[in-house]
């Protein structure tokens, strides 16, 4: 089995052959092949079957000449890169040259040819495929292959006109290989995390398997908790990579931001030692601000917990809100922000402060300086992605031995906020109402099926959102559709949309893990939707499902008495 490397293709266009024999001779070297065409259409079948690494054509020829088959390669997405020479007798002719270079060409060699000049010219196309190639069969140490290969193609080419686009291509490598270099940082620490959970989780399976085979069920509850537990930080998990990545489902609303930080005051404090002392200072006359309040109490419990872990002597921890204008242009293009007025939600710390070397990596994903098993490193790229996605940004001050202040941006709104009761309720059994559930998950579908004939409703199971139309279409009782949003085909607010056309009034439950086009409830769901994000737990779903059902029932009652 021969371990040659693939030989690099150079296209020579001549319609006499004794040309097209000199050329090859002249141009011979270990590693390169010659494709040899009499004329433009028989050129353009080589092209298309071969990479080339430099086309050297004659003007002159019967048919296609060299000028439109150049033309052609320029405009065609597989050739328009491949390097083109004219070889010409007539190359003297300012015309002819200027018409040349605007068909694409990088240089002319004019007949007779000067071998050396020819060589040379040849070797620094020879050496820039041979590099391209390297450079794409090259994973590690992509980076410095790109300077290094970018420096000499510099020094190389500095008299043609490829060298713009070779350096502009070098530049989009290695850009591609910082994104794939930040990719392999996400994926190994996820994977690294969901292992971990998902032993848990397998592990205290396999135990509770065999505990109750062996009859010793007293232990059952055990190995349960265990493996809820695990779960439960694996879906933990995943919601702060969805609000790292900006892809959460935000529910924004009108908040008193003063009395939020009061509600959750007694939670800080029970997560700071006793050597930590804290403290609130509240703004004045604050606007109230729009967004997630349940997101944006994560976002504050963590830059707490982060101020906690700066200061294992103890100190003070301050949460501070304050009201910014960002009028000036200037302002809003240094913070990302767009011009107007935002409510500030500062956590600031006496504690050791971070390097201004590691500052600036703070908001990356798994980036984190407490030790292994400390710390995920999604806290602060999770405040980061929701501050954004919010419509606001996170800035960070920091000097070491002194402490740390991180500042929230919030957008603001005139509404005024809505009382939200917190009372926790019980569903309660239904009376046959009619579900149809729209799953293309299995397990998901057989889980909602059962917590729903739980509750005594009767169940329709459709497995693909297509089949869900024509029960829809027909006379059947409908009183409830519970639907995911990321399905094959149709997606689950497409058919919503579909059933509304049909059934204006039906009440619809959204569940998804994740969906693009749901980041923002106010603006998915209509009147009569609800959404649950997956996981869930069953009561979530039982008092969701009643709640739809009694507002539609009482609706239903309202408008035909």
């Amino acid at each position: 089995m021969s371990n040659a490397p693939t030989p690099i293709h150079f296209l020579l266009v001549d319609d006499l052959e004794e040309n097209l024999l000199a050329l090859e001779a002249l141009l011979r070297r270990d590693g390169l092949s010659f494709l040899r065409a009499r004329s433009g259409e028989e050129a353009l079948e080589l092209l298309l079957s071969h990479e080339v690494a430099l086309a050297l054509l004659d003007v002159q020829m019967p048919g296609m000449d060299g000028f439109e088959l150049a033309e052609f390669m320029r405009g065609n997405e597989r050739t328009r890169h491949v390097p083109i020479i004219f070889v010409t007798a007539g190359s003297s002719d300012t015309q002819r040259r200027f018409r040349g270079y605007e068909a694409g060409a990088v240089d002319f060699i004019q007949k007779p040819i000067e071998p050396d000049i020819l060589r040379g010219k040849a070797k620094v196309f020879f050496d820039l495929h041979r590099q391209r190639l390297a450079l794409a069969e090259a994973a590690d140490g992509l980076e410095a292959q790109v300077r290094e290969r970018t420096a000499e193609l510099e020094h190389a080419l500095v008299r043609l006109q490829a060298e713009t686009a070779e350096r502009e291509r070098a530049e989009a490598s290695l850009r591609q290989s910082q994104k794939m270099e930040a990719v392999g940082q996400l994926t190994g620490g996820i994977a690294h995390d969901f292992n971990n959970m998902l032993t848990g989780i397998i592990g205290s399976l396999d135990l509770l398997r065999r505990k109750i085979a062996a009859g010793r069920v007293d232990e059952a509850d055990r190995y349960i908790d265990a493996a809820t537990s695990s779960a439960e930080r694996a879906a933990s998990l995943t919601h702060r990579l969805l609000a790292f990545s900006r892809r959460q489902s935000l529910d924004p609303r009108p908040l008193d931001i003063n009395q939020l930080i009061d509600s959750m005051s007694p939670l800080v404090e029970h997560a700071l030692p006793e050597q930590i002392a804290l403290k609130l200072v509240h703004g004045t006359d604050l606007p109230h601000a729009l967004a997630d309040a349940h997101q944006l109490e994560n976002a504050i419990l963590n830059l707490a917990i982060n101020a906690r872990d700066a200061m294992p002597e103890g100190g003070e921890l301050t949460i501070a809100t304050s009201h910014a204008d960002i009028a000036a242009a200037e302002a809003a293009t240094t913070l990302g922000l767009r011009i107007g007025e935002f409510v500030i939600v500062s956590v600031s710390d006496t504690g050791t402060g971070i390097p201004t070397d590691v500052i600036e990596k703070v908001f990356d994903p798994f980036f984190t300086t407490k030790p292994l098993g400390q710390g995920t490193g999604l806290g602060l790229s999770m405040v980061h992605g929701f501050a954004k996605q919010s419509g606001g940004t996170v800035q960070i001050d920091s000097t070491p031995d002194h402490g740390t202040t991180v500042r929230l941006y919030l957008p603001t709104t005139a509404a005024s906020p809505v009382a939200v009761s917190e009372a926790p309720r019980v569903a309660r059994r239904g009376a046959g109402e009619r579900v149809l559930v729209v799953e293309d998950d299995d397990a998901v579908r057989m889980l909602v099926r059962e917590v729903l004939q739980e509750l005594h409703y009767e169940a329709i199971e459709i497995g693909e959102p297509a089949a869900a139309l024509p029960i829809l279409e027909s006379d059947a009782r409908i009183d409830l559709m519970i639907s995911d949003i990321g399905m094959p085909g149709m997606n689950g607010r497409d058919l919503a949309s579909a059933a509304r056309a049909l059934r204006p009034d039906l009440p619809i439950l959204f569940i998804t893990g994740y969906a693009e086009h749901a980041t923002q409830r106010g603006s998915f769901l209509d009147a009569g939707m609800s959404m649950i994000k997956k996981p869930f737990s069953l009561e979530e779903l039982a008092t969701t499902v009643d709640a739809l059902i009694l507002r539609s029932t009482a609706h239903r009652d309202a408008t035909s008495g």
